[in-house]
């Protein structure tokens, strides 16, 4: 670039106070609002004062609290509402969980626990969706029927379950053992202590010709009866208890 070029740059330029200023106030601006967002996301201002937590029945309020503690420590804008979801998750009751922020101070969260259905083979809980999981003992239902089974098959055995049910809905009676042997033949125990031996195939149609001839048969009888084989083409056999 030569002088006179130079020179002519010189004097077309033109210093612009309007946008120096326009720049010191974006600027500023823009360090306000990293500055105020920094300070809402500390508990000293907006903090959490009060959790509110619904559904829960098989997990204490102190476990739950000891749990999230860490988390709901944290400033209203900043606690972590997927992390919370997370960390309820770790509870082996817990289905899902939903959380929400109520301004200014609070949190509101709703857990659905799983609904239990039966025990299965002694050591887990089945649940109504199929679900096997593994809580503490303490938190076991007293009353939950009892499936035995090789593993895998529990859907399978869901299915059946609810079928039997409703075929014995017309004799009021429960089931409180439900089994699959390795063999695939089926067997169950009533709330009467009657075990009925079912078999591998017709399984429905069995029960059902049974829950027709019981009142003929055992009716006010069923203290006597041991168990009632089902295996048969045409009929059935009972076995009585033997009395000393």
């Amino acid at each position: 670039m030569t002088i006179s070029q130079a020179w002519k740059y010189y004097k077309g330029f033109r210093f612009s106070w309007k946008s120096v200023i326009h720049l010191i106030c974006f600027t500023s601006l823009v360090f306000f609002i990293h500055y105020t967002c920094n300070r809402f996301e500390t508990a000293e201002y907006f903090p959490i004062k009060e959790v509110n937590i619904a559904g829960m029945q098989h997990v204490s309020q102190a476990e739950a609290q000891h749990l999230l503690l860490p988390l709901v420590s944290k400033g209203f804008f900043s606690v972590s509402v997927d992390q919370i979801k997370e960390n309820l998750a770790q509870f082996p009751w817990v289905a899902e969980a939903s959380v929400r922020r109520v301004w200014p101070n609070q949190l509101f969260i709703q857990v659905t626990e799983k609904t239990p259905l039966a025990l299965w083979n002694g050591e887990k809980i089945l649940s109504a969706s199929g679900q096997l999981f593994s809580p503490a003992r303490n938190t076991y239902p007293e009353g939950l029927p009892e499936f035995v089974g090789p593993e895998g098959v529990q859907l399978k055995m869901m299915e059946n379950y609810a079928q039997v049910t409703r075929v014995l809905a017309p004799l009021h009676f429960k089931v409180t053992r439900f089994e699959m042997s390795p063999a695939h033949t089926w067997s169950l125990m009533l709330n009467n202590g009657i075990k009925l031996n079912i078999g591998h195939k017709d399984i429905l149609t069995r029960v059902a010709d049974f829950v027709k001839v019981y009142p003929k048969i055992i009716g006010d009888r069923a203290d006597k009866v041991d168990s009632v084989d089902l295996r048969y083409s045409n009929g059935l056999a009972v076995r009585w208890k033997t009395i000393a």
